[in-house]
């Protein structure tokens, strides 16, 4: 059945039955198979299968003895799916599961073969393999569930002996699924045969009988087709013209039924942005795999741009929790993260998979399952020990590499608790995995701190406390362990070398626990146990462990989790609305990073504040990132840019000193070096730099400050010398922008304006050549091979023919009133766009010297443009009297698609600090902005798409498949 059905609501098994009996009519004609299958995977194959199974030893001339059932042939339209799917059930003779990788994990699968199993018998039921590994194990009588993956695992325990099964992995692998094959043939015999009550090699004899009898019959009307045949010539023409006409109608009919379902969905996904980002990324995505529309594009652009912090959304939430939750504990998901981030554990109680989940956090990829029963509680600090918590009041450590059990570990009391005092409430792992230390109840309602070595589990100290609710966190070396008793108002700290308790220090005025619920009253440990914070359901403070003070106290909103950033002292509270927010060290509400469908259950965070993993009571699962919004800030050694430091090409990011200029690749975040010279009384947009592409060595053009004189300098950037290449400039035009220079392919020649003229030298023999006359805007494209150059209202085109010289390929005007200030080309050189005075945009195809004008907003002041790495969508820096930020634009249409606000607020910015966008490596782009810090934002529909695809990759419900796409072919997306 098809995988990507509703789940429907839960049922129990007396309702389940009742159903079945009413969907078993009497007097209705029996079927002879059900087909149980996903039909996400295995739907080509399905329906050969049945045709297969009805046409087998049967006359072409006729009709079907057989009566095979699959989903979508015989279903009616009927709102209650399960219960026609019931009645299909209780009229078959046999059950036949088409088994995969696929099936095994459909819900629907699982239902079908549960009520085979409840209502018939395995006798009735036929297995053949499609996909995936089957094996039997004859020692425990069952299948072999480590090693079978395409079998659902409600079939466990119900074979006494190994079935047989039909092996089609090699027929769906070569897509030969038809009976002129004899291995599908021969499978579809050995399916038929007790279908048929017939022998196999009886049905294959018969099959075989036919297809003779039908290749009789037509050579026998061969000779009449000949006589027809010049009849049919005389037609052919005509007919094949009208065949053309229909063919092209019937495209064009498809295309717009395309682009119809495209717009409706994209229309959609902005309905839904404000209250399910996650739904509305669904269409969006549905929307542009139907057909890229500047509507599919700009749905894709404002999803990216609702869920800036989203990383990766690894579960979604169920659609119900009512049979999950119980009277004691709510649907918990269960999640911790490792210090570094860079491994996930998390344990959800809507997981069909018995243990821990283990996930690389960087690709966002499952790892591994740790086979254990307990709840995980903390991993080392490199992600390579895990610690979870097994009823009753014991800790396991693991190996998160080989998933094997290092240690368990007992407090001692695990008998005759009352429940309030069930599980270990504060629980601390060391950095290194070395130590394990927990607090926990007695049956006398005594608290206690139990410190372990991970060794050998051996038990090292027993403290009383006032309280199991303190606050335990390790040293960043692990040296120490402190522990803060809020009821006693006091601190103390375990020596680990030396294995000791030193004396106890008071903590006057710090707030005692509550009796409210036990989640709301802890202590957080963090900055290497030097500072705690203390909270409640409403109430929170931080305290400076070491100078024994309150440092931050806030009143919070109706919270449902909080955790802190050890090595950052930033806080994330999951909010009872499923709002996830940031908190700085001080307790100031800051960025929101999402929102999930039901409130966080538990939330952990890295020690450098940069990933948080948040889980929901509805199981759902996600990661998030702190980063800067909507892409990821270049360190560059934690220097700050000013506007204009970035090269126009994204290669370099220049920083100048007095006397001195250094050099940054935004790529890698790496300095390349410096040279000692550095004119401060030029402006930065009348100095042009180029790098090489080996990135050794760096030129300069730069004029003298007020004076059309200048210089054109190669630097070596390994000695930080001149070389003996340069050029005097006589003649600067003034009113440019910035002038242009760059490195053309091999590095061998530089390409720039200077003197009157756009000029090539060659920095071997130091000697130019002419490309043009007269000068204007030069800009090149990304693969260094297209010039262009603006002058006035022309736009001129060369090519680089690869060894010396230049081609002039195309010339262009752009409309009589338009200002250019900017320009920018995409990196085939296939197009470029310029930024006018009265900020609109015009994009010129170089080739046709087609002209498209951007539409939208049109913000105070505009500035660079830049393409993404495909050309589709285009990126123009604005600015306004309040903000700054980045316009999307479709390049194709020239609509606007969206416009994304830079962070932080534009009101601590300086006013003649613009926002700079230019190319970046890959598919991003670099800008630079009023928080003077290089940005790299990755952008371009298929990077979306990649990015969208990790958030929400299930398919569209049937439902809203059909009221969208209906008659429309449209393939999964993130499939």
């Amino acid at each position: 059945m098809n995988t990507g059905k509703g789940h429907g609501d839960a049922m129990g098994d007396a309702v389940e039955k009742a159903e079945a009996r009413a969907a078993a009519l009497d007097g209705v004609k029996q079927r002879d198979a059900f087909i149980s299958y996903s039909q996400s995977k295995n739907a080509a194959l399905a329906k050969k299968l049945q045709r297969g199974l009805e046409r087998l030893a049967v006359s072409r001339f006729r009709r079907m003895r057989m009566s095979v059932f699959r989903d979508v042939t015989g279903l009616p339209a009927n709102h209650d799916l399960w219960q026609s799917i019931q009645r299909e059930l209780a009229r078959s003779r046999y059950l036949i599961l088409l088994a995969s990788p696929e099936a095994a994990a459909s819900p629907w699968v699982a239902k079908e073969v549960d009520y085979w199993l409840r209502e018939r018998d395995t006798e009735h039921l036929l297995i053949a393999v499609a996909s995936g590994e089957i094996k039997w194990d004859d020692k425990a009588g069952d299948f072999d569930w480590q090693k079978t993956t395409s079998l659902p695992r409600n079939l466990a325990g119900h074979f006494t002996s190994a079935p047989l099964w039909v092996d089609l992995r090699e027929i769906e692998e070569r897509a030969h699924r038809s009976l002129r094959y004899p291995p599908f043939r021969a499978a579809v015999a050995t399916l038929a045969s007790p279908l048929h009550g017939r022998p196999k090699e009886e049905l294959e004899h018969d099959d075989f009988r036919q297809l003779r009898f039908v290749k009789r019959l037509t050579w026998s009307g061969v000779a009449l087709l000949m006589t027809l045949l010049v009849l049919a010539v005389y037609g052919f023409f005509d007919a094949s013209r009208q065949r053309d006409e229909a063919s092209r109608q019937r495209d064009e009919a498809v295309a717009q039924a395309r682009i119809s379902a495209s717009q409706a969905l994209a229309a959609r996904s902005g309905q839904l942005l404000g209250t399910s980002p996650n739904q509305a990324a669904q269409y969006a995505l549905y929307a542009d795999e139907t057909r890229s529309t500047p509507e599919s594009r700009r749905a894709l652009a404002q999803v990216v741009a609702a869920a800036p912090y989203a990383r990766r959304r690894l579960r979604a939430d169920a659609d119900s929790v009512t049979d999950k939750e119980s009277a004691t504990r709510p649907a918990y998901t269960d999640v911790v993260l490792s210090a570094d981030g860079t491994t996930a554990a998390y344990r959800s109680a809507f997981d069909q998979a018995r243990g821990v989940r283990l996930y690389d956090v960087r690709s966002a990829r499952p790892s591994r399952v740790v086979r254990t029963e307990g709840t995980p509680r903390a991993l080392s600090r490199d992600g390579r020990v895990l610690a979870t918590e097994v009823y009753l009041n014991r800790v396991q450590l693991w190996d998160t590499r080989t998933g094997k059990l290092l240690r368990t570990m007992a407090t001692g009391h695990t008998e005759d608790l009352p429940h309030i005092a069930h599980g270990l409430h504060a629980l601390a792992l060391s950095p290194d995995g070395r130590w394990v230390v927990a607090s926990h109840y007695t049956p006398e309602g005594e608290a206690f701190v139990v410190a372990w070595s991970a060794s050998d589990g051996r038990e090292i100290t027993r403290l009383p406390v006032s309280d199991a609710r303190v606050g335990l966190g390790f040293s960043a070396d692990g040296s120490r362990m402190t522990l803060v008793d809020r009821d006693r108002q006091e601190v103390r700290e375990f020596l680990t070398d030396s294995a000791r308790w030193e004396a106890a220090r008071s903590l006057p005025g710090m707030p005692g626990s509550t009796a409210e619920a036990l989640n709301h009253s802890e202590v957080l440990l963090f900055d290497g146990a030097r500072k705690a914070l203390t909270r409640t359901s409403k109430r929170a403070e931080v305290w400076d462990l070491e100078q024994r003070r309150r440092i931050a106290v806030r009143s919070l909103g109706p919270y449902e989790d909080m955790t802190v950033a050890d090595g950052k002292g930033t806080f994330v509270v999951g909010g009872q609305d499923g709002t996830v927010r940031l908190y700085d060290a001080a307790l100031r509400p800051g960025t929101t990073l999402g929102r999930l469908v039901r409130p966080a259950s538990t939330i952990a965070m890295s020690a450098d504040g940069t990933q948080v993993a948040v889980a929901s009571y509805g199981g759902e699962f996600n990661l998030f990132t702190t980063g800067v919004r909507r892409g990821q800030q270049v360190p560059l050694d934690e220097k700050e840019f000013t506007f204009r430091d970035l090269t126009p090409d994204g290669r370099m990011a220049v920083r100048r000193t007095e006397g001195r200029t250094e050099f940054w690749d935004p790529g890698t975040g790496r300095r390349l070096g410096g040279i000692p010279y550095a004119n401060l009384s030029v402006n930065v947009g009348d100095t042009a730099y180029t790098l090489s592409g080996d990135k050794r060595y760096v030129g300069m053009l730069s004029r003298e400050g007020g004076e059309d004189k200048g210089r054109f300098d190669i630097w070596d950037l390994r000695t930080g010398k001149r070389t003996d290449c340069g050029v005097a400039i006589d003649g600067v035009p003034g009113g440019l922008l910035r002038p242009g220079v760059f490195f053309l392919p091999g590095d061998r020649y530089v390409v720039g304006g200077w003197n009157g003229a756009v000029e090539v030298l060659d920095t071997r023999t130091c000697t130019r050549s002419t490309v043009t006359e007269g000068y204007g805007n030069l800009a090149l494209s990304g693969d260094r091979r297209t010039l262009v150059l603006l002058n006035g209202v022309g736009v001129d085109t060369w090519r680089w023919d690869g060894d010396h010289a230049f081609e002039h390929v195309a010339h262009t005007t752009l409309p009589a009133e338009t200002s250019p200030v900017s320009m920018g080309v995409d990196h085939e050189g296939k197009q470029a766009a310029f930024s006018d005075r009265e900020s609109h945009v015009y994009v010129v195809r170089l080739d046709s010297g087609r002209r498209v004008r951007a539409t939208g907003s049109l913000p105070n002041y505009t500035d660079d443009v830049a393409f993404s790495r495909d050309g589709s969508l285009l990126f123009q820096g604005f600015m306004t009297e309040n903000t700054r930020g980045v316009r999307v634009l479709d390049s194709g249409s020239g609509d606007q698609l969206d416009v994304w606000t830079t962070d932080p607020p534009a009101g601590s910015v300086q006013p003649n600090e613009g926002m700079q966008v230019v190319p970046g490596p890959a598919n991003d782009i670099l800008t630079l902005g009023p928080d003077h810090k290089v940005v790299r934002r990755t952008v371009g529909v298929e990077a979306w798409h990649d990015l969208l695809c990790g958030l929400v990759s299930q398919p569209l419900p049937a439902r809203e498949r059909d009221r969208y796409l209906k008659g429309v072919d449209v393939e999964a997306p993130c499939s």
